[in-house]
C-alpha cells in the first residue's frame, strides 16, 4: 500500500489485459500533461498521483488532441487526388493505379501521432526487431489510422471509463472481453456481407477508451513473452512509479517483491486477426 494519496482512482480488472495497458497508457498520457505523474496498482483500483488533477481534465485533454499519422500533406493531397479520379481516368495514365494503392498502403501502415496539449508517437506496431509488433491484433488490409480515429472519436470524459459503446468502429480488440467475438467460425456467419445495408448491418460494441489508452499504453508498456508458449507475463506494480520505472517492471525487467503478476495468450482469430484473451496468476515459467 502507497503512502502517497492519489489525485484519480479507477476500478480496473487485471484479469482484462486490455486494461491494465490501458491503465499504462492513462499514466503515460498524464506524464506527458502533467510531468512527474506517477501510477501504481492497489489490488482493483489504478492510482494515479498528478497534481490534484481529475479524470475528466485528463480525458479531455486526450480528446482534443487531434490522430493523424506520418504521411506528409503533398502525398495525402496526391492520394486524395487520385482517389477523387474514376478508374478509367487513373488506368489512363502511366502508372497511376499503381501509385494510388502504395499511398493507400501507407496511410494504412504509417506511425500515428498525437498532438495538441499532449504530443506523442505510437509505432510500436512497426517494430519486428524487438518484438513490439507482436501485439498488432488487425490486418494488413485494415487501416491503423482509421481505428485509432474511431476509437479516438469515441472518447467521452463522462462516461464511465470502461463504458461500451455502440456502432463507433471496428476496435483494435485489447479488450479481453471481447473475446473470440467477431469471429465468423466462433458466430456462424460473416458479419461482412450485411454491411452494405442499414436493415442487415450488425452493429457491435466496444469500449473505446479501453482500445485507445492500450494502444497508446504499448508504445512503452510490454508483457514479457514465454517464448513458443504464447505466454505474455505483466506485472501490476504496486508503489508510485513514473512511466520510464514503471515500464521495466511491468514487463519483469525489475521485480517488485508482492506485486502480483498475470499472464495471458493471444487468441488467433484467423490467420492476421488476433484478440486479447483474459489474464489468470502466474502460473511460473517450465523452468521454475
Amino acid at each position: 500500500m502507497s503512502e502517497k494519496k492519489p489525485d484519480i482512482q479507477i476500478p480496473v480488472d487485471l484479469t482484462n489485459p486490455g486494461q491494465f495497458f490501458a491503465c499504462c497508457g492513462l499514466l503515460e498520457l498524464a506524464d506527458r500533461l502533467w510531468p512527474g505523474a506517477e501510477g501504481w496498482f492497489e489490488q482493483s483500483l489504478f492510482c494515479l498521483c498528478c497534481g490534484e488533477s481529475t479524470l475528466k481534465t485528463l480525458l479531455e485533454a486526450i480528446k482534443g488532441c487531434v490522430v493523424a499519422n506520418t504521411m506528409p500533406v503533398a502525398q495525402l493531397a496526391r492520394l486524395k487526388k487520385l482517389s477523387e479520379m474514376k478508374k478509367k481516368e487513373r488506368d489512363e495514365l502511366k502508372g497511376a493505379e499503381e501509385e494510388k494503392k502504395a499511398l493507400e498502403s501507407l496511410r494504412r501502415e504509417l506511425p500515428i501521432v498525437l498532438s495538441g496539449k499532449i504530443d506523442f508517437r505510437i509505432d510500436w506496431f512497426t517494430d519486428d526487431f524487438s518484438g513490439g509488433s507482436r501485439f498488432k491484433t488487425w490486418a494488413g488490409q485494415q487501416s491503423v489510422l482509421d481505428i485509432g480515429q474511431a476509437m479516438h472519436g469515441a472518447l467521452d470524459a463522462d462516461l464511465d471509463i470502461w463504458s461500451s459503446r455502440r456502432n463507433v468502429g471496428l476496435p483494435f480488440n485489447f479488450d479481453s472481453d471481447l473475446g473470440g467475438q467477431g469471429s465468423a467460425l466462433d458466430i456462424g456467419f460473416s458479419f461482412d456481407p450485411l454491411a452494405g445495408s442499414e436493415a442487415t448491418r450488425i452493429a457491435g460494441t466496444c469500449k473505446p477508451t479501453l482500445e485507445f489508452l492500450c494502444f497508446v499504453g504499448l508504445q512503452r508498456f510490454r508483457a514479457r513473452e514465454i517464448p513458443r508458449e504464447n505466454r505474455f507475463v505483466f506485472t501490476a506494480w504496486n508503489v508510485p512509479l513514473a512511466p520510464s520505472v514503471a515500464s521495466a517492471v511491468a514487463c519483469d525487467a525489475l521485480t517488485l517483491n508482492q506485486s502480483p503478476r498475470y499472464e495471458f495468450k493471444l487468441l488467433y482469430r484467423t490467420k492476421y486477426l488476433k484478440s486479447f484473451l483474459p489474464a489468470i496468476s502466474f502460473q511460473g515459467d517450465r523452468d521454475e
